[in-house]
Formats: structure tokens, C-alpha cells, sequence
């Protein structure tokens, strides 16, 4: 009997080892293929990640290097009005010509400190602005000054390289016109020159981590000026080869390189000014770009360490109990679709649609998202009307009907949505049909939700920086200089007339060098809000540097109405300003020019209006002149 006894036992241990032997065995075969699938499912999350980071700072660095071009632009074009109205100047009266440049510089603030030289006919220097010369100095040999020498009575803008200067000792990029008599005859050269570091201070504005860079290049390569987070570079002179400084490589652009001048790996994009025979660049470290999605990358992991374990656990559970394996399977299935949604989309909320039901199920997060008030909530398109923007709700609905009906694989849609406390929120909503009836209709659909809020507010600051005056709200030249251009072209079109108004605050300084440069912000500040209330809705005013302002009446009668609103803004400017308990007066000298009397085109408008502002400073300020030609 006990020899009986044993015997079964010993038969009882065999049977429950072969039992676990095959468990085992099959339960090794299938995490075999699992388990590599899940990690190759996180690697191509990674990688998409990777993918997305790369795409994300190309559209980042060339929408900058866009605002940084045109920041440029604005810069370059200002120097340029400067050197043809100084030119004038040192014709018409060459005695005053000092102080005429030392009121320029006083006017633009610190902003822009400009050394101006001027030559003779030979290209000798015969007046310095930085001081007295000491001897004789030849700039024949330079390049800005040659091309102007050489340039047969032609009126072109030359760009010097980043040089030492022979004058003022310092490095500067050089800005030339030549100085032409009123029968054509070459009188001389006006040189202006601006600090390198002046073109670098875009870089404060954009944040793409501590290793961006940003540089203002010549064409053939010779780097002007060059930023960096750390310290400006002193790059300039330096020669760069290669796209994008060779002929053909397009107006704007972007490549991924490693940088010739510090060593680092970078995204950049670039834009050209061809006008002014420059290239821009923008560029942020890959490391950067590649941190922002640092999270998501330890969260892919850490899912891929729960699925794994997952995956051995419901494998044994799976093989041990296999009467109960259609189901599982089934479960698994369905668990695999939402782990792999959430691999794809780290970090965001995940929601599941029951077509049959009519209900949905959110995710904690999900749930954080869209403000929800619970985990399972009745949803149909009623309700979608009721909770998104109705500016958005046509172009989502369109989406998802072409992936319920098969016609994507996938859906995405970008809408506003309204929170508990009545504010909008941007999101992103993703989704894959996971179940369909024999037919083809949908039966489940599976998705996530992403908060990217914060992405759309900072893509519209980005667009309104780049757009307006930072201190008074206004328009900046870049915005005006295109209502300009559309004005004109319905001008063109209707046969109408338009006018531009230039004025400048008269007794600014005074403000700023008694009272401190806050008060004199809030002085432009309220000078903005008074001469917007004195136009009508559809005029324009632009603040486009210092204390000086533009107006742009997109359509007037006659001639006469231009002055009139002009004088108007001379009255609202003469009137006393009260500014932290200080009693401020001051007034303007305002310049007016009408299309097509003053000119036929922008730039010629511009100019009329600047010569006009200038003409009324000559009659003693304070007071409206206007040109009747360009």
C-alpha cells in the first residue's frame, strides 16, 4: 500500500512538470515573438519621435529665420534712408553736418549707433563723425568705397565685409552711397557704419535652447555677424563655402549640419536678401530639439518595461488556463490597439467610442484635456457641435467621415474647445477605427487627445512679434510696408488717391535725458493711443523706430484732406501729455506725401514723406510739409 501511495505521487509530480514543461515551452516560444515586437514598436515610437522633433525645429528655425530676414531687411532699408537723407545734408550744408548726424544718433536711442565717414572724389576721408581726423586718410582701397567711385554716376547701395576701421579703430559692417551733384558729377562718398553685434540682437527674442545660433552672411560666405546663447561669437570676417552661399541655392531654405565655426550639430534655415546680397540663418542644436521629447522617450520606455512584463504574465495566465484562450486572445487584441495608439501619442489622453452604445470612455488624462466631468459620457455629434468652436466643426466632421468611411487610415483634427469655465482650448484628436461590422460599418473607434495650446498661443505670438511694435502695440514697418503695397495696388486698380503721413516727436529727447527712458515709454505709449483716435478705422499707424511714426490713409478725395488729417495729428500732439504726475509738451514734425503726386511706387512714397518730414524740421518744427514729387 504505501509502495502504491508513492507510485501515484511520483506519477502526479510527473504529469504536473510535463504539464509545466509545455507551458513554459510555449509560453518561451510566444514571448519569442512579443516580446521583440513590443520593443520594436517603442523603437519606431522613438524614432517617429526623433522624426517629429526634426520636423518641428525645420518649421521653427525657417519661420524665424523669415522674421529675422525681414528684421534685417528693416535694418538695411533704415541705414539706406539715413545715407540719402545725410547725403542732402552734406551737400545743402556741409558746416552742419555734425550735428545733423549727432541728432540722427540721438533720435534712434542707443538703438542703432551709427559712425558716418565721408570721402571726397578720390576717396580720401574729409569728415569723421567719431572724431576729429588726425591726418590724411585713404578708403580708396576699400571695397564700399571703391564700388561707389567706380560706379559711372550709377546711385547703387554697396555692403562692405566686417572691417577694423581706418577712422573709428572699431569693427563695423560699412553701408555706402556715392554723393552725386545736381548735374550728375561724383562729389564724394557718405560710408555709415554699424556695429556687427547690432544684426545679432534677434537672438534675444527666440528660445531654441542654450546652444542656438543665428547669423547674418554675405553671399560668397563671409560671415557679418553671429550669435550664439553663451556669447557673441566673434565670427565676423570668418568665410563659409557650400549651400547656402553659393549662386542657385534659392531664396530660403533649410539643411542639418555640423557647424564649421563651434563644432555643434545643428537644424538651420535660412532665407536670402538678394536685394542686399545677404543670407540669414537660424539654427537650434539637435540636442535641443531632440530634448524637448526627452519624456515621452523615458515614458515609451517604461511602457515598453509594463507591456513586457504584461506580456508574461497574460502569457502564462494564457497558455495555463486554454479553455479560456478566444477570449483572452480577443482581449489582448484590443488591449494591443490602445497600447500601441498610447506609444504612438506619449503623454497624451486616450478615449474609446462605442458606436453601438454611444458612449465614451476617457483616460484620466483625456479627462484633463477637454475638462470632462466623468469617465463614461454619453457623445454624439450633438454634443461635439456643443462643445467645439463653430468656426471648426465642419473641417473635423469632414475628416472623420472619410476615415469612418475607409478613405484614411487614420484620423487627425486640430479644434478649439470650450472649458467649465467658458475659456477655448486648442487640441489635437487622433483616432483609428479598431472594429468593424461584416458590412464595413464602424463599430469602434480608439484615439487619443493632446493639449497643444501652448504650441498655437506661441505660433500667433511669434507671427505678432514679428508683426508689431513690442512697446506700443502698433504696426511695425514689415506690417506696414504691406498694407502700403495692397493700398497701392487698389489704388492702381480704382484709380484712387492715397497719402503717407511721416512725423517725429519734436523735444523727445529732453524727455528721456530729464524724466528717465519709462516715462518716455509711456509718452509713446499714449502719442500711439491719441493719434489712433484721431484717424478713422481703416487708416494704418506704424511705430518703425524711436520716436518716429507713419501713417497710411488707404484712400483719400483730394490732396488737401491728407494735410488736414496731418494737421489734425499736429493739434492732438500739441496738446499736453500727463505722464506719472509729470506735465509733458511736446510736438512733431510731420512730412506728407500722396499718391501719385509724391510717388508712383512704395519706396518713392517713403522717401517724399521722410524728405517732407525733413522740410518741416528746416521750418523750424512743428509744423506739416509736403512733397509734391518723389
Amino acid at each position: 500500500m504505501p509502495h502504491q501511495i508513492d507510485t501515484s505521487l511520483r506519477f502526479v509530480r510527473a504529469a504536473r512538470a510535463y504539464f509545466h514543461g509545455r507551458v513554459l515551452l510555449r509560453l518561451a516560444v510566444f514571448l519569442a515573438v512579443a516580446l521583440p515586437l513590443t520593443w520594436l514598436l517603442i523603437h519606431r515610437a522613438q524614432v517617429e519621435l526623433r522624426t517629429t522633433a526634426h520636423e518641428e525645429s525645420n518649421r521653427n528655425v525657417q519661420n524665424l529665420s523669415h522674421a529675422f530676414a525681414e528684421e534685417v531687411r528693416s535694418t538695411v532699408t533704415s541705414i539706406d534712408l539715413s545715407l540719402s537723407q545725410l547725403r542732402l545734408s552734406w551737400l545743402r550744408n556741409p558746416a552742419e553736418f555734425g550735428a545733423i548726424v549727432a541728432e540722427m544718433n540721438t533720435h534712434l536711442q542707443g538703438q542703432l549707433l551709427v559712425n558716418v565717414v565721408v570721402t571726397d572724389e578720390r576717396g580720401m576721408a574729409v569728415f569723421a563723425s567719431a572724431g576729429k581726423l588726425a591726418g590724411p586718410v585713404d578708403l580708396s582701397d576699400r571695397e564700399y568705397v571703391r564700388a561707389a567711385l567706380n560706379g559711372k554716376g550709377r546711385d547703387d547701395l554697396a555692403i562692405g565685409q566686417p572691417r577694423k576701421g581706418r577712422v573709428t579703430g572699431t569693427w563695423t559692417v560699412q553701408f555706402s552711397r556715392p554723393i552725386l551733384r545736381a548735374d550728375g558729377s561724383l562729389a564724394g562718398v557718405i560710408v555709415a557704419g554699424v556695429a556687427p553685434s547690432y544684426f545679432s540682437r534677434f537672438y534675444d527674442s527666440i528660445d531654441l535652447g542654450t546652444d542656438a545660433s543665428i547669423s547674418l552672411v554675405r553671399s560668397n560666405g563671409i560671415v557679418v555677424a553671429r550669435t550664439t546663447r553663451n556669447q557673441a561669437v566673434q565670427d565676423s570676417g570668418r568665410v563659409l563655402t557650400g549651400a547656402p552661399y553659393v549662386p542657385g541655392s534659392g531664396p530660403f531654405g533649410s539643411f542639418h549640419r555640423v557647424s564649421r565655426l563651434d563644432g555643434i550639430e545643428r537644424y538651420y534655415g535660412w532665407r536670402t536678401l538678394p536685394e542686399y546680397g545677404l543670407v540669414v540663418t537660424v539654427g537650434q542644436a539637435v540636442k535641443d530639439a531632440q530634448a524637448r521629447y526627452a519624456v515621452q522617450r523615458r515614458l515609451l520606455r517604461a511602457i515598453g518595461g509594463v507591456v513586457s512584463l504584461l506580456l508574461v504574465l497574460g502569457g502564462w495566465i494564457a497558455l495555463a488556463a486554454w479553455e479560456n484562450r478566444r477570449r483572452a486572445v480577443a482581449a489582448l487584441a484590443a488591449a494591443e490597439a490602445r497600447w500601441q495608439l498610447a506609444l504612438n501619442a506619449a503623454g497624451e489622453g486616450v478615449w474609446d467610442f462605442s458606436f453601438a452604445s454611444g458612449m465614451i470612455t476617457l483616460s484620466p488624462s483625456a479627462q484633463g484635456i477637454v475638462d470632462a466631468s466623468g469617465v463614461l459620457l454619453p457623445f454624439d455629434r450633438g454634443v461635439f457641435r456643443r462643445m467645439a468652436h463653430s468656426d471648426d466643426v465642419e473641417g473635423v466632421l469632414r475628416g472623420l467621415d472619410e476615415h469612418l468611411q475607409g478613405a484614411t487610415p487614420h484620423y487627425a483634427g486640430q479644434y478649439r474647445t470650450r472649458l467649465g469655465n467658458g475659456n477655448w482650448r486648442w487640441i489635437l484628436v487622433r483616432g483609428r477605427v479598431v472594429e468593424r461590422a461584416p458590412g464595413g460599418q464602424p463599430l469602434r473607434i480608439v484615439g487619443t487627445v493632446a493639449d497643444i495650446d501652448a504650441r498655437k498661443l506661441q505660433e500667433d505670438e511669434i507671427r505678432h512679434q514679428a508683426h508689431h511694435d513690442m512697446l506700443t502695440g502698433l504696426p511695425n514697418r514689415l506690417l506696414f510696408n504691406d498694407r502700403l503695397r495692397q493700398a497701392l495696388l487698389g489704388a492702381q486698380r480704382e484709380g484712387n488717391r492715397l497719402a503717407v503721413i511721416f512725423f517725429d516727436l519734436d523735444r523727445f529727447k529732453p524727455v528721456n535725458d530729464t524724466h528717465g527712458h519709462a516715462v518716455g515709454d509711456l509718452l509713446l505709449q499714449q502719442v500711439a493711443t491719441r493719434v489712433r483716435g484721431a484717424l478713422r478705422a481703416s487708416d494704418t499707424l506704424a511705430r518703425i523706430g524711436g520716436d518716429e511714426f507713419v501713417v497710411l490713409l488707404p484712400r483719400i478725395g483730394a490732396a488737401p484732406d491728407a494735410r488736414r488729417v496731418a494737421e489734425d495729428i499736429l493739434k492732438e500732439l500739441n496738446r499736453p501729455f500727463i505722464t506719472e504726475e509729470h506735465r509733458l509738451e511736446i510736438s512733431g514734425s510731420i512730412g506728407v506725401a500722396v499718391y501719385p503726386d509724391s510717388g508712383s511706387n512704395a519706396d518713392e512714397l517713403m522717401r517724399s514723406a521722410d524728405q517732407a518730414m525733413y522740410d518741416a524740421k528746416l521750418q523750424g518744427r512743428a509744423c506739416v510739409a509736403e512733397r509734391t514729387s518723389a
